[in-house]
């Protein structure tokens, strides 16, 4: 089966779950590059749009992530679009948790010594997204995603 650009945009596209959890990793980094503890503001943020159990999951798995880090977490602005290597890991091994945690596990080692007890937390997160109807998708596409790039931006 081959897939058309419509139906391989619909697919790549981020789901809602996704998208919220990577406006609350984006939250904390810019938090966190201003030198304030980002966990009152991200969970009422994220409280506020799904639960406060999406929240409190959050926050345990964002500190055992910085706990565990080999090095710097690579964040995108967000006015430039798109979403980075690391911060892509990191979504998707969420959405593995629940079914394939040792994959995700596997995705996380370039960027935590740790990745075990992260994913432990990443499958109780991925199970709270779920019950407030924010499913985050399995991603076990063996191909690369294609990116278009459409203009620079300029800051």
């Amino acid at each position: 089966m081959s897939l058309s650009p419509t139906t391989s945009r619909e697919i790549l596209a981020p789901a809602v779950g996704e998208r919220l959890l990577l406006g609350a990793i984006r939250d904390w980094a810019g938090a966190r590059s201003t030198d304030s503890r980002p966990n009152r503001r991200v969970a009422q943020a994220l409280a506020c749009q799904s639960s406060d159990r999406v929240a409190g999951l959050f926050i345990a798995w964002m500190q055992t992530v910085e706990a565990a880090l080999r090095r710097p977490i690579q964040i995108r602005c967000p006015v430039c679009g798109g979403i980075l290597t690391d911060e892509q890991r990191r979504i998707v091994s969420c959405g593995l948790a629940g079914t394939a945690s040792a994959l995700g596990e596997e995705l996380l080692k370039p960027l935590l010594t740790d990745g075990r007890s992260v994913m432990v937390l990443a499958r109780a997160l991925n199970a709270a997204l779920r019950a407030e109807g924010y499913p985050l998708p399995v991603r076990l596409q063996n191909r690369p995603a294609e990116h278009q790039v459409s203009c620079p931006t300029v800051h």
